[in-house]
């Protein structure tokens, strides 16, 4: 049963970034060049039943390693679940603002995200790992001098 319910809410994860105009990318895809400033927006959908419930939908950015480092993350989002003996189906959103980070050295590159329902175990902790590329550092390509020449003297 938790392992179904993780993998239901990992199947629907859904990340998008929000700049002047939103890019959507579905779950298993990779979202490229999210930069400073922009907001990545996770959708995830998640069945329930049972009786009425609130909690937190939550997601993280960041890398895992022996645990998940948290880079950035949504904060606390409040859900609510209805009572009912049946299966319904939840949409989930929780937005995550990406900031320069401050400690250096840091290297932009690929970053892990995963989700949660901050006080429930029971409905998993789905990882998608290597699936959003930030890129804090400025970058070049092709600087070359053009040309030169002589200028007349003015006047």
């Amino acid at each position: 049963m938790v392992m179904q319910a993780a993998e239901a809410l990992l199947k629907n994860t859904q990340v998008e970034v929000i700049r002047g105009v939103g890019v959507g990318v579905p779950a298993g895809s990779k979202l490229y060049q999210v930069m400073a400033g922009d907001t990545v927006r996770v959708k995830a959908t998640v069945g329930y039943q049972g009786p009425a419930l609130n909690d937190h939908f939550y997601a993280a950015i960041g890398n895992q390693v022996l645990f998940f480092d948290e880079i950035w993350t949504s904060g606390l989002v409040p859900i609510g679940f209805n009572q009912s003996a049946t299966w319904q189906t939840y949409e989930l959103s929780a937005d995550i603002e990406i900031t320069k980070i401050a400690n250096l050295p840091w290297t932009p590159g690929w970053f892990d995200l995963y989700v949660k329902i901050n006080g429930q175990p029971s409905a998993g902790k789905p990882l998608l790992q290597n699936i959003i590329e930030v890129m804090l550092a400025s970058e070049f390509q092709n600087f070359a001098v053009g040309s030169y020449e002589i200028l007349a003297p003015a006047g």
